[in-house]
C-alpha cells in the first residue's frame, strides 16, 4: 500500500510539473541586430545563419569550421571562434574591417 502511494504522488507530481510547463510562457530570445554590444563572432553567424542563405558560405557557421581547417590544419576551429568573439567592434562592418587590417 505504501509504494503504490509513493508511485501515486510521483506521477501526480510529474503530471503536475508537465502540466506546469506546458502553460507557463516560454521566454524567446530575440536578437537586436542594432546592438552595439554583440561580438564579431555574433555579427559573422548571423550573417551566416541560416544555413544557405549567404553565398559566401552556403553550409552557414559550419562552413567558417571547414575554412579554418583548411588555412590551418591541425588548429583547433574555437581558437578563431574564440578571437573573433573577443572583438567588439560595433558593427558587421567594422568587425569585417578589423580582421582585414583596416583595408590595408
Amino acid at each position: 500500500m505504501n509504494i503504490v502511494r509513493k508511485l501515486r504522488r510521483t506521477v501526480l507530481t510529474v503530471i503536475g510539473l508537465a502540466v506546469l510547463f506546458a502553460l507557463a510562457p516560454a521566454a524567446t530570445a530575440f536578437a537586436d541586430v542594432n546592438s552595439t554590444h554583440a561580438a564579431c563572432m555574433g555579427y559573422e553567424a548571423a550573417a551566416l545563419s541560416p544555413p544557405g542563405s549567404n553565398d559566401e558560405a552556403i553550409g552557414g557557421v559550419h562552413d567558417l569550421k571547414i575554412y579554418f581547417d583548411t588555412i590551418a590544419p591541425g588548429t583547433p576551429s574555437g581558437t578563431f571562434f574564440r578571437f573573433f568573439a573577443s572583438l567588439h567592434e560595433h558593427s558587421h562592418a567594422g568587425c569585417d574591417e578589423a580582421l582585414e587590417g583596416g583595408g590595408e
